[in-house]
């Protein structure tokens, strides 16, 4: 199984800067049929390397703001949206400006079919934001939680647990 691991950032703007940390942390382990991607360019740019790719699987991690605490990290299970053609065409229209948003490539990459039906997130909810080279202190402790929640969905995509889907963070 290929599963595309997608850290989506907004680069050097704290904690919006989330998704790099992560994944430049898993480019030091050893990780069997994963391939890692920096998805900190414009939304139609990602959904075109979706397309290119056609991943199994989908990992995206990075920071959104869902008015959970800070500091808080959420895995959630997507499935391809259903957009009218007006919402596809407002969402390509926001990501041609090279604006990048987990929420954003959601929508494009389901408006232009690259969205694999097995996706998920690994959300931030971001206590830093603007203009930083370093994450904040709720940042960087969630960097390691995040690496433990992605390597335990790929084990389980390996080998699914009897009875359950697994990791539930």
């Amino acid at each position: 199984m290929t599963v595309l691991v997608g850290g989506v950032s907004q680069l050097y703007q704290g904690d919006l800067d989330f998704g790099r940390a992560v994944v430049e942390r898993l480019a030091t382990q050893q990780l069997v049929g994963v391939q890692l991607a920096h998805l900190d360019y414009g939304a139609v740019a990602v959904a075109q390397e979706l397309q290119d790719v056609r991943p199994e699987a989908l990992i995206l991690v990075g920071a959104a703001e869902r008015g959970r605490p800070p500091g808080t990290l959420e895995r959630r299970e997507v499935r391809p949206l259903e957009l009218a053609s007006a919402q596809v065409g407002e969402a390509v229209a926001a990501a041609v400006t090279g604006y990048v948003s987990i929420d954003l490539v959601l929508e494009v990459a389901s408006g232009l079919g690259a969205l694999p039906r097995d996706t998920l997130t690994i959300e931030l909810e971001p206590a830093l934001y603007g203009p930083s080279e370093q994450l904040s202190r709720e940042g960087r402790a969630a960097v390691e939680e995040a690496v433990e929640v992605i390597r335990q969905e790929l084990r389980r995509r390996r080998a699914p647990l009897p009875g359950g889907r697994g990791c539930a963070a």
